[in-house]
């Protein structure tokens, strides 16, 4: 494969993908929405828009500068918790030089696929990809039989799943790369500015916190208060609204909440709740805040729970006092939502675990 072609490509794509009235974008966006999912108008638009800024050249090159000696299908079972959330494994299994099978979820069927078939019409002015490039959406169990590898994404029962049938299918170990069910914290120090508690709003509301980069635990010291926290996320469903089922999950939480007298805030038609507790993951949209005495605690915690954990939300200094850039990925507030092409679901690196294929 001609990777510089590819790339070039690939960037087409995205500035098309970028524009918010290119019409085949637009199409996807409206059958997404008309699917059973929590996807809304304005969180779609942002997560395309993101992933379109990081589909940029020098950074595709970078993330993966060399084409595989030996190409093999990689199967993908493709999630459909939040927009667009397959694209990273695709683009790192095409631009390593490999045979690209994935699923469709019934959650988000027409994002993926419409930007696949987009890029391969682009593609297909070049000789050297008119009969090379064929990636394809297939059942789990035609993806089971043709595939070399597997990456896979789900919870803790599908993966199981997933698991059972390569083994069933001669998928060895080395071959799977699995990501179950994972979620992320903020730290905070008190002291954090209007802007930041507004980025940390983001961080766990956008996408109705079905995200594993969702932050559904938020720590805080004894002293300080939700009520700001409360603002900001306000100030956040005003540019963001609540999906009609995440309120009606969060109004029958709220009622029984409200029935035992456990401490809570929410916003007005239930666009969001946070609940005073244990740290302990509620459902999706509703989020927990932790007091802390100090921050050994917190560490301890960490400790405790890095296997299911994700990311960790928190200023630079937290992150130093908690000692967790060597074991867990840690982000600034306000970039939760914002993954670069390079990051590491679950810490493993998709080009890494591509390249032990061959």
């Amino acid at each position: 494969m001609d990777q510089s072609l590819y790339i070039t490509a690939l960037v087409e794509t995205a500035e098309a993908w970028s524009a918010l009235d290119y019409n085949i974008r637009r199409e996807a966006e409206l059958l997404s929405l008309d699917a059973q999912n929590r996807f809304t108008e304005e969180a779609l638009v942002f997560a395309i828009n993101q992933q379109m800024s990081q589909l940029t050249a020098d950074g595709l090159k970078s993330w993966i500068p060399d084409v595989a000696s030996e190409s093999k299908t990689i199967g993908v079972l493709n999630p459909g918790n939040i927009p667009f959330v397959g694209l990273q494994d695709f683009i790192a299994v095409t631009l390593s030089g490999h045979q690209y099978a994935g699923t469709v979820s019934s959650k988000s069927p027409a994002l993926l696929p419409a930007f696949v078939n987009d890029l391969t019409r682009r593609l297909e002015k070049y000789a050297s990809f008119e009969n090379g490039f064929k990636p394809e959406f297939i059942s789990f169990e035609d993806l089971l039989i043709c595939a070399d590898a597997i990456i896979a994404s789900g919870s803790d029962e599908t993966i199981k799943i997933v698991e059972d049938a390569c083994s069933e299918n001669g998928i060895k170990k080395n071959c799977r790369l699995l990501r179950r069910n994972r979620f992320s914290i903020a730290v905070l120090s008190g002291a954090e500015s209007a802007a930041e508690l507004e980025s940390i709003a983001e961080d766990a509301l956008l996408h109705e916190g079905l995200g594993c980069r969702n932050v559904s635990i938020i720590w805080a010291p004894e002293s300080a208060t939700p009520d700001a926290l409360l603002n900001a996320m306000a100030e956040f469903r005003a540019a963001f609204p609540v999906h009609p089922d995440t309120a009606g999950s969060l109004k029958m939480t709220q009622a029984y909440m409200r029935a035992v007298d456990q401490p809570h805030g929410y916003g007005d038609n239930m666009e969001f709740l946070v609940s005073k507790g244990e740290a302990e993951i509620q459902m999706p949209g509703h989020i927990r805040w932790v007091e802390y005495t100090n921050l050994a605690d917190v560490k301890h915690w960490m400790d405790t729970h890095q296997s299911h954990l994700q990311l960790v939300v928190c200023s630079a200094p937290i992150a130093d006092k908690l000692g967790i850039s060597d074991y867990i990925s840690h982000v600034l507030p306000g970039f939760a939502q914002r993954p670069e092409l390079s990051w590491c679901p679950d810490k493993v690196s998709i080009p890494e675990f591509l390249t032990r294929l061959s």
